[in-house]
């Protein structure tokens, strides 16, 4: 999408879950276009914020402005789009703003998070268009890759901790990628405040330091549980 905007996927639909890095992505798709020095438009706005831009025009009765603003740039990034559920004014707008990029090859790219079908009071007429490009679906992690987050965050400190802690870190800290990088930030600041090394920092340290925040595991069931 950044490489040939308008033309490859359009429009790009990226949803998931809070702190999955929807919004990183966005940005970074903006800012590679930006410094590819195409002399683009681009414009990153969110879903609350088009709303409530859309109102002020209506009050100072300077819509042709709002019109103009959204409808001539090259490369639009709207944030949270599920939030024009239940506003049929604001969907109205977008949905004749949309169409009119889409005819003219701008690129439109999206976040959310739920995919278009299930965002409640939401027109018809937007979901299809929605569904017209790609949809992207960002899953939690798996174990490596927050084992890999956790050790390319931990790297601008120098702070190197143990296999088994980083293991232990990544198989209990699985909710987003936000939460992986708020249970390193804790432990870095514990670490920091108690003067202890990363080296010298085991399991059941980081069992304490994240307590709140790691969730009771179900125990595995096995055949022998179930006949004991």
């Amino acid at each position: 999408v950044a490489e040939s905007p308008g033309y490859t996927y359009n429009p790009l639909f990226i949803y998931g879950e809070s702190g999955m890095g929807k919004t990183h992505l966005m940005q970074a798709i903006g800012n590679y276009v930006a410094n590819e020095g195409r002399n683009c438009s681009i414009f990153y706005i969110t879903s609350e914020a088009f709303t409530n831009e859309m109102i002020d025009h209506i009050r100072a009765n300077k819509m042709p402005e709002f019109l103009a603003k959204f409808r001539k740039v090259d490369l639009l990034l709207v944030d949270d789009i599920h939030f024009l559920a239940r506003k049929e004014g604001t969907q109205e707008e977008f949905f004749h703003t949309f169409n009119a990029l889409l005819d003219n090859k701008k690129q439109i790219v999206l976040t959310s998070d739920r995919p278009p079908k299930d965002i409640a009071d939401l027109e018809n007429r937007l979901v299809t268009r929605f569904e017209s490009g790609l949809l992207c679906d960002l899953k939690n992690p798996d174990f490596e890759t927050r084992v890999a987050i956790l050790r390319k965050k931990a790297e601008p400190d120098n702070f190197k901790m143990r296999d088994e802690v980083v293991n232990f870190i990544a198989d209990s800290i699985t909710s987003s990628v936000r939460a992986l990088e708020g249970s390193l930030v804790r432990i870095m600041a514990y670490s920091s405040y108690n003067k202890i090394d990363a080296e010298d920092i085991d399991v059941t340290l980081v069992a304490e330091i994240l307590s709140d925040m790691i969730s009771e595991k179900t125990r595995n069931i096995t055949l022998d549980n179930i006949t004991r």
